[in-house]
């Protein structure tokens, strides 16, 4: 990945630990962290693609894990899905203001809701490690900005108040964490990036923490203090 191009795993990583950012980022020591629910979130975001795309799902079915199946059953009913597809699996690299920094990822779907007028970015969470605390995670803040900030790219017009986005957890039952947009949390944001960029691009330090805030971490070896 280019050096000006950031995702809100960069971000994450960075509010959370220098140093794993500087063996993940800056080194490139890119290890797996949780392989069995990446796994089941890679499966299931591939199932539900291909429904929202249209396709008859019912052959992957036969061969798709019980956890797959579990998930299936519990999303299929959901009012979420009886909205209108905007788009889904959308890759996006989005420019912050007039900068040379970008932000890049991958939305899980937009649909658009009459009911409510508005524009909402669905994120599905299938794995253990959903964010617990949502406010300082970076993967809404991200996706919220690059959708209002391409919009023109993807044909729409809307005002960010009819924006929102939403953690949609399936596990054992479906629940949803709704996060509303503005034009002040637009600017917020757009700041709020600028500063972290900055900062990672003048450190020189990488050290860790004093307290580990990661248990497990798989550069617990590498680490340095």
């Amino acid at each position: 990945m280019k050096e000006d191009v950031f995702t809100h795993d960069h971000l994450n990583t960075w509010q959370v630990c220098k140093n794993r950012y500087y063996f993940k980022y800056i080194k490139k020591l890119n290890w797996p962290d949780f392989a069995g629910d990446y796994e089941l979130g890679r499966n299931f975001h591939a199932l539900i693609d291909y429904h929202l795309r249209g396709f008859d799902i019912q052959i992957v079915l036969k061969d798709a894990s019980e956890e797959v199946k579990q998930c299936w059953e519990l999303i299929k009913d959901n009012s979420i899905l009886d909205n209108k597809l905007v788009k889904t699996e959308w890759g996006f690299n989005t420019r912050i203001a007039d900068s040379t920094n970008w932000l890049a990822g991958r939305i899980d779907a937009v649909f658009y809701d009459p009911k409510k007028s508005k524009y909402i970015i669905a994120d599905w969470k299938t794995g253990k490690y959903i964010p617990k605390k949502i406010d300082p995670n970076f993967q809404h803040k991200i996706y919220l900005y690059a959708l209002y900030n391409s919009r023109k790219d993807l044909g729409l017009e809307f005002k960010p108040e009819k924006l929102e986005f939403q953690y949609i957890k399936i596990q054992d039952k479906v629940s949803v964490s709704n996060i509303e947009f503005s034009e002040d949390k637009n600017a917020e944001y757009e700041e709020k990036f600028l500063s972290i960029i900055r900062e990672i691009k003048k450190t020189e330090d990488f050290n860790a923490p004093p307290a580990c805030p990661l248990k497990p971490c798989v550069y617990k070896n590498l680490c340095f203090k």
